[in-house]
C-alpha cells in the first residue's frame, strides 16, 4: 500500500512552499501531488519553481502528479489549467473539464477526490475513458469504497489525514471576511496557513475557511484503521499537508503501515502535532464531524 502526500490546499508564501517541498523530497512517501486545487490567485510559485520542484522530487525517487483546480469557472482558470497540462507529469483531475483538455490514453490521468466518484457505475465510466486511479471523496464509508474497489478493480486512494475539503465556491470566503471581493484579493489567506476558524454562535469550531473553499474544523484521520483499509483493498493512503509537522505525520503513518507501532501510540503521536481535535465519522458511516473510538464502530 502506497503513502502519498496530497497537494497543499492553503496559501503559503513562495519561500514556505519551496522549503516544504525540499522537506517532502526527504519524506518516506511514494507519490507527491503538487499544483493548485483551490485558487489561481495564491502567491504560490512560478513555472520555473514548479519545474525545479518536479525535478527535485523525481530525483529523490518520488512519483509526481499535478493536481488541477477543483472548480474551473472562467477563462483565466482554463488558461491556468492549460499551462499546468504542459508539464509532462501525470495529472489528477479535480474538475471534469480536465478530461476534455487532455487524453487519459496518452498520459496518466487520475480522478481526484473532488470528482464525484461515489459509485461503481461512475468509476466504470472513468475507466472507459482511460482513468485507472481514483481518490475517493472524503465522505465515503469503508463499505462504500470497499464495494467500489471490489466491483471495478480500480486502484483506489483514500484521504487518510488532514482537514477534509468539503466544498468550493466561485467566491472567496476569506476576502469576504475582510470586506473584499475575489477580484480585489489582498492575500489575506496568508494569515491563516491552516485555514481560518469559523465558529458557531456558541463558540464551537465548525469549519475552516480557506479562500474559495470550506474544510472541516477538526483533522480527519484514519490512523487507527490502516489495517482495515488494507483489507478493504485501498491501494494508497493520502496525507494532506499542514503548515507544521507534516514530516512527523508521514513518519507516524509509515511506522503504522509497517507494523512498527500500534494504534494507541500512533494516535498519541499525531495528537502531539495536530491543532484541535480529530474526526473519522464518515469512514464508519456516521456524521463526518464525529470521532469514534474503535470499540464504538458498531451502532
Amino acid at each position: 500500500m502506497e503513502l502519498t502526500l496530497g497537494p497543499v490546499l492553503f496559501d503559503w508564501s513562495q519561500d514556505d512552499l519551496l522549503r516544504f517541498y525540499e522537506q517532502a523530497a526527504r519524506m518516506d512517501v511514494d507519490r507527491v501531488y503538487i499544483g493548485e486545487v483551490v485558487c489561481t490567485r495564491k502567491l504560490g510559485f512560478s513555472r520555473s519553481d514548479l519545474k525545479s520542484i518536479i525535478k527535485l522530487l523525481e530525483d529523490a525517487g518520488k512519483k509526481v502528479t499535478l493536481s488541477s483546480l477543483a472548480v474551473i469557472s472562467n477563462e483565466d482558470e482554463l488558461e491556468f489549467t492549460r499551462r499546468l497540462l504542459e508539464f509532462g507529469c501525470s495529472i489528477e483531475a479535480n474538475d471534469m473539464a480536465v478530461f476534455n483538455m487532455t487524453d487519459p490514453k496518452a498520459r496518466e490521468v487520475f480522478a481526484g477526490p473532488h470528482i464525484t466518484a461515489y459509485n461503481a457505475p461512475t468509476i466504470e465510466f472513468l475507466k472507459s475513458v482511460g482513468v485507472n486511479r481514483v481518490t475517493f471523496p472524503v465522505e465515503m464509508s469503508k463499505e462504500s469504497f470497499g464495494y467500489c474497489l471490489k466491483e471495478t478493480g480500480v486502484f483506489g486512494e483514500v484521504f487518510a489525514h488532514g482537514k477534509a475539503p468539503l466544498a468550493f465556491s466561485w467566491r472567496c470566503y476569506t476576502s469576504r471576511a475582510f470586506g473584499l471581493s475575489k477580484a480585489n484579493c489582498k492575500h489575506d489567506c496568508l494569515k491563516y496557513p491552516d485555514g481560518m476558524d469559523l465558529k458557531t454562535v456558541d463558540g464551537e469550531n465548525i469549519f475552516s475557511v480557506n479562500g474559495t473553499s470550506i474544510l472541516s474544523a477538526d483533522t480527519y484521520t484514519l490512523i487507527e484503521f490502516v489495517d482495515s483499509l488494507r483489507e478493504a483493498g485501498a491501494g494508497a493512503l493520502r496525507i494532506s499537508p499542514q503548515s507544521k509537522d507534516t514530516g512527523k505525520i508521514v513518519e507516524v503513518f509509515r511506522a503504522r503501515m509497517n507494523g512498527i507501532i500500534e494504534n494507541k501510540e500512533a494516535l498519541a503521536e499525531l495528537k502531539a502535532v495536530t491543532k484541535g481535535g480529530f474526526s473519522n465519522g464518515w469512514y464508519l458511516g456516521w456524521a463526518g464531524k464525529d470521532y469514534l473510538e474503535r470499540e464504538l464502530q458498531v451502532r
